[in-house]
């Protein structure tokens, strides 16, 4: 009987600690938004969505998770409407999109205005990019600007305020 307890206890504490990889649980302002859960749903509003991946320290488009004053969780997605393949195992915003989290919304404040720096700029363009408290949401460059639209806004509801 103990022992089935334990094991129970275990197995709580398990899923307790892999929830909270992919939930951004934050106190006060800080939004929330289930990872693997929204790539999913992308994938189903978007059939041009073709492949996702949540952030891994073996699979992290700029080798900065979890470092101080980077993102905490991220994910990317590759859709087709932006006619660039992924180059790689991390697609880059370019393919389609990015949802950064970060520990709070300050750090999400300099993500936004290191992206403001390249705006515009023919290479190193970040395409559209909106800051909801702690987490940066991203659609390519190379989308229709119809689509960009379309895109963040669908990201945005999808975030739990």
């Amino acid at each position: 009987m103990v022992k089935k307890i334990l094991i129970s206890v275990g197995i709580i504490i398990a899923i307790s600690i892999i929830g909270a990889v992919y939930l951004s649980n934050r106190s006060g302002s800080e939004s929330q938004v289930n990872l693997p859960a929204l790539m999913a749903n992308l994938k189903k509003k978007y059939p041009s969505v073709k492949e996702t991946y949540i952030y891994s320290e073996s699979r992290d488009p700029n080798g900065n998770l979890g470092k101080a004053g980077y993102y905490t969780a991220g994910a990317e997605f590759y859709d087709t409407r932006t006619n660039t393949e992924p180059d790689g195992k991390a697609f880059g915003a370019d393919s389609g999109g990015a949802i950064e989290v970060y520990a709070n919304s300050p750090d999400a404040s300099k993500r936004v205005d290191y992206l403001k720096a390249f705006q515009g700029s023919s290479f190193l363009d970040p395409g559209a990019f909106k800051r909801i408290n702690n987490i940066v949401i991203r659609a390519s460059s190379k989308y229709k600007a119809s689509d960009q639209t379309d895109v963040i806004q669908y990201l945005t509801s999808q975030i739990k305020q």
